[in-house]
């Protein structure tokens, strides 16, 4: 090897490394999306909803806040991450009782209908929502209480975080 392709091979490889530090390693994980199981999705599968809506509703006549999960399910690594480690988890599945749980999913494959897009694009806009994953704790009447980053938190981590919101959160439902 000549010292000319010794020296690129050299800066190519300190680029590519700080590049990495900066953003963090998406991982296998992230590429793979949420785990395998059917048992495991379905499970995850039965706390959301992507009713609008009907979330809102549930909020107002329960008094339990809306978390929102804003996803780009399909194409979006971090979201796929939070999926796996944290909205697929018998942890999540039991913690959410506490909230109503809807997902707005922004996919680039299979998109619903032109009405049911509008009106996640409205509630996206409402929100000031400018990347995914973005999540967020809301009253019933669609105001903003806490917004969360799940990075690659473990569902027990994420949970808790989102616990401290909720004494706030049902204070201001009530």
């Amino acid at each position: 090897m000549d010292i000319a392709h010794s020296s690129l091979v050299g800066g190519f490889c300190a680029v590519s490394l700080a590049a990495l530090a900066l953003t963090g390693c998406p991982s296998r994980e992230m590429a793979d999306g949420p785990a395998p199981g059917a048992a495991r999705k379905a499970a995850s599968a039965e706390v959301w909803t992507d009713d609008i809506d009907g979330a809102f509703k549930l909020s107002s006549e329960s008094g339990r806040p809306v978390f929102i999960d804003f996803t780009g399910s399909d194409w979006c690594g971090w979201c796929k991450l939070a999926d796996r480690n944290i909205f697929s988890t018998p942890e999540w599945a039991e913690f959410a009782s506490e909230v109503v749980c809807l997902k707005v999913d922004f996919p680039r494959q299979g998109r619903p209908d032109a009405l049911t897009m509008k009106k996640r694009e409205e509630l996206l806009k409402a929100f000031g929502v400018e990347g995914f994953p973005t999540l967020v704790l809301a009253t019933a009447d669609r105001k903003e209480l806490a917004r969360f980053i799940a990075g690659r938190k473990s569902a027990s981590v994420f949970i808790a975080e989102v616990r401290k919101a909720l004494p706030a959160a049902t204070r201001q439902t009530m």
